[in-house]
């Protein structure tokens, strides 16, 4: 069996149906799969959601060549409207969203009105995957369409961005707390989310959506706007944070990357 072959044939059916307007794989469409492993995320834009019992009737017909369907495991929302079919050890799920609903949290998002991450989701991280969908099929200009609204970049969420971001990296009451105390579990709570906002920063003063921490390392070797040796720096809070002997480094090389950072950013905007 073939899950490259049985996924386009998927595709395929499923844009027969009128109120599936466009279809499209996030990620490397290229990448290994591998089972237990690897996944495949495909998004569905629909004028409405094909109703559970249309779905299955398409899923069906393929029915030999997976060995489970999970319908409904995420019912709306961030997710859309999801289903998984398992082939070949492989997650393959189906997102159903509507195309209206799927502009308007672009829209609110293009507009910063998301910038923290939500239930550990990142709002960019629907701006990147748009904005490198592999389009599957489409009606019209369904993905071309999304795909040209979040390639304008707009600096004024970067500048958004950058700003909410930096300026939640450093939680210095707890930060105090971390250097008196030198617990290391209360100082990895703390860290996780300076990093957090301190790569969100990151990616806006460079003008580039944050999808996940996901191939971190290469997107930071290629940023222009960066402190020196950036990533090893990053690499260096982290295992400076295992021992209650070097938490103490690890918490100033934070405070020194993220100045540098702050300053890097607020030198880049002043220019604009």
């Amino acid at each position: 069996m073939n899950i490259i072959d049985t996924k386009n044939r998927l595709v395929s059916q499923l844009s027969q149906n009128d109120k599936i307007k466009g279809i499209g794989q996030t990620g490397d469409i290229n990448a290994e799969l591998i089972p237990g492993n690897s996944d495949i995320d495909i998004f569905v834009l629909c004028t409405t959601i094909p109703a559970e019992d249309e779905r299955k009737s398409v899923y069906k017909k393929y029915s030999k060549e997976y060995s489970d369907c999970q319908m409904n495991v995420c019912n709306g929302g961030i997710w859309g409207y999801g289903d998984i079919l398992i082939i070949d050890g492989i997650d393959v799920m189906f997102m159903y969203f509507t195309m209206e609903e799927m502009e308007k949290y672009l829209d609110e998002t293009l507009q910063g009105k998301h910038l923290n991450k939500e239930g550990g989701f990142y709002p960019t991280g629907r701006l990147a995957s748009v904005e490198n969908i592999n389009i599957l099929y489409e009606s019209d200009t369904a993905w071309t369409a999304m795909i040209e609204k979040v390639k304008k970049y707009p600096i004024n969420l970067f500048d958004k961005l950058f700003e909410y971001h930096i300026s939640n990296v450093l939680d210095e009451e707890d930060l105090g707390r971390v250097m008196l105390r030198k617990e290391i579990m209360f100082y990895h709570t703390v860290l996780e989310n300076s990093l957090d906002h301190l790569l969100q920063a990151l990616f806006a003063v460079n003008s580039t959506y944050f999808p996940s921490r996901k191939r971190s390392e290469q997107y930071i070797n290629d940023f222009k706007y960066k402190p020196d040796d950036c990533f090893n720096r990053l690499l260096q809070i982290i295992k400076n944070s295992t021992s209650s002997d070097t938490i103490d480094k690890s918490v100033e090389e934070l405070r020194n990357i993220t100045s540098e950072t702050m300053e890097i950013g607020n030198n880049k905007y002043k220019k604009m």
